[in-house]
């Protein structure tokens, strides 16, 4: 029954993943046209919408999709995806990022930042800063296994993606004027949601061939000689080997009584008369 529920899981992870994506990504897109038709969405941040409408869609599908990250990464240390250390750490930063950039409201609309706006906006770097170095870490990992080659591949581009959209919209917060600031953090919240969905397919994928293994070895009869037995208890055990097959034909016994029958004829002439 656990086994089952499980493996029912592990089949609803990537769907829940990407749907957490196209809610995350909707909500960036179509809110700002309902919070103020009048507003620019190029360049004006998320952040800002989502101070304008504090509980709307922006904040809560930020909150779910932080929540969905944890998720995801609980999941992921439990099979055999190498994310442990660094990597669980840096995705440990970009789901709790996430989550407290949407608890954590940012001033709208002003450059006079508030402390609960430097909480916001730290948090907002912390998260999107954490993602790509995890992308491009967990690529590392997976180049050697010959079954991640997309997986290795999407990662990479994606957190290339993410660290020049992140170079670009400091660029923008700073330099630039905040020129077009809003369309690079859309772009950049893109690449990182997508990230997020490419990971959470290749764990359902990781967790398949394990969860049917188990179970076939758990229903399926298993025939068990003694020979493997012993071999398994003791492993320098001594097996005896096969011999080759017998050559039809071929009477190695009689043949061999009759050489020595005629050798004793040989050396015993005498017996004959």
């Amino acid at each position: 029954m656990i086994t089952s529920e499980r493996r029912a899981f592990s089949h609803l992870l990537a769907p829940t993943v990407w749907t957490a994506v196209a809610l995350a990504v909707g909500a960036a897109l179509w809110s700002p046209s309902d919070t103020d038709p009048g507003l620019n969405p190029f360049s004006l941040t998320v952040s800002d919408f989502a101070a304008l409408d504090r509980g709307g869609p922006i904040e809560t599908t930020m909150a779910l999709l932080g929540a969905v990250s944890l998720v995801l990464l609980a999941v992921a240390r439990g099979r055999c995806v190498p994310v442990r250390g660094l990597p669980s750490a840096l995705l440990t930063v970009w789901g709790l990022g996430l989550v407290v950039a949407a608890v954590v409201p940012t001033d709208p609309l002003t450059t006079q930042l508030s402390g609960s706006a430097y909480v916001h906006r730290y948090a907002s770097i912390a998260a999107f800063a954490a993602l790509p170095a995890a992308g491009l870490l967990l690529a590392r990992r997976l180049s050697a296994e010959p079954h991640a080659v997309r997986t290795v591949r999407w990662l990479r581009v994606l957190s290339c993606i993410a660290l020049i959209g992140a170079s670009l919209m400091a660029y923008s917060a700073g330099p630039g004027g905040r020129e077009l600031i809003g369309l690079v953090e859309r772009l950049l919240l893109a690449s990182e949601v997508t990230m997020l969905g490419v990971l959470g397919r290749f764990v359902q994928e990781s967790a398949g061939p394990a969860s049917s293994m188990l179970s076939s070895a758990m229903h399926s009869p298993r025939r068990v000689t003694a020979s493997a037995t012993s071999s398994r208890i003791f492993p320098g055990s001594w097996t005896a080997p096969r011999l080759p097959p017998r050559r039809q034909g071929c009477d190695c016994r009689g043949d061999r009584t009759g050489r020595a029958d005629g050798d004793d004829q040989q050396h015993a002439p005498g017996l004959r008369d």
